[in-house]
């Protein structure tokens, strides 16, 4: 078995190079804006391909992604669905304050991918409506069975990255974390979450990560990686457990 988890996570788990107007992997369009938490990292303003990450929106200033997803600056954007029309909620933000989980450690070499978790802080409050709404984290954590959603903009493929124009969501559930341990073997801890469908055809893949995981309607993971191919059997995607890290958000915020 290859442990590629999260050398793909980092080598592949980002923007690719083709698009399609298609479905996502076992997913379906959202409707407009129905997650109007949902946000985008891209690499620059307004080109859908130098899509990085995706990310959620916490407060009026904050979003809430994976750490592998830091970059110097980024572009967020909120009150997003067809990324390449202009539908009236879009917001647009440069970023530079990123607030990396003290105990995540850049070199993957030394196989320790726990505290994968970021916060960014917006430059200025984002102006909040039905497009565009923080959506509060859970303090409990999920149990196996849970059903979730998950959305993005993540590949349609897994096999040639393309991704789709508008919105993705697809329904998920928590499963047991032994099957993630016999995924990945020593790459999943206590404070990360398996969830997808272990009969494989449903789930995030490249472009997704730093995107939510909603239960219960509240977030209660952040998309971290997975196998490639892409949710494949036996190989569901990993997550952040955000229970885990509820004092840490907590005091960041205040404290920024």
């Amino acid at each position: 078995m290859k442990l590629s988890f999260f050398c793909a996570l980092l080598s592949l788990w980002a923007a690719g190079s083709s698009w399609a107007d298609t479905r996502a992997i076992g997913a379906q369009e959202c409707h407009p804006n129905s997650q109007p938490w949902q946000a985008g990292l891209f690499y620059h303003t307004r080109n859908p391909y130098n899509l990085l990450c995706g990310a959620v929106l916490i407060g009026d200033r904050w979003l809430l992604t994976a750490a592998h997803c830091h970059k110097p600056y980024l572009w967020v954007r909120l009150g997003e669905h067809h990324l390449l029309k202009r539908e009236g909620p879009e917001q647009l933000f440069r970023v530079t304050d990123f607030f990396p989980h003290p105990g995540f450690k850049k070199n993957f070499s030394a196989q320790d991918h726990n505290n994968d978790i970021m916060l960014i802080r917006l430059p200025r409050k984002a102006r909040l409506g039905p497009a565009v709404q923080p959506l509060n984290f859970s303090h409990t954590c999920v149990s196996p069975g849970t059903q979730c959603l998950i959305s993005g903009w993540g590949s349609v493929s897994s096999h040639k990255v393309q991704f789709p124009l508008t919105l993705q969501c697809a329904n998920i559930s928590i499963l047991e974390p032994r099957l993630c341990h016999e995924a990945y073997l020593f790459q999943f801890s206590k404070h990360m979450l398996c969830a997808g469908l272990w009969e494989g055809g449903r789930g995030a893949c490249q472009g997704d990560s730093g995107g939510p995981l909603v239960c219960h309607g509240t977030l209660a993971g952040v998309v971290l990686g997975g196998s490639e191919p892409c949710s494949g059997p036996r190989h569901p995607a990993v997550y952040s457990s955000v229970c885990h890290y509820v004092h840490w958000i907590r005091k960041t915020m205040k404290e920024n």
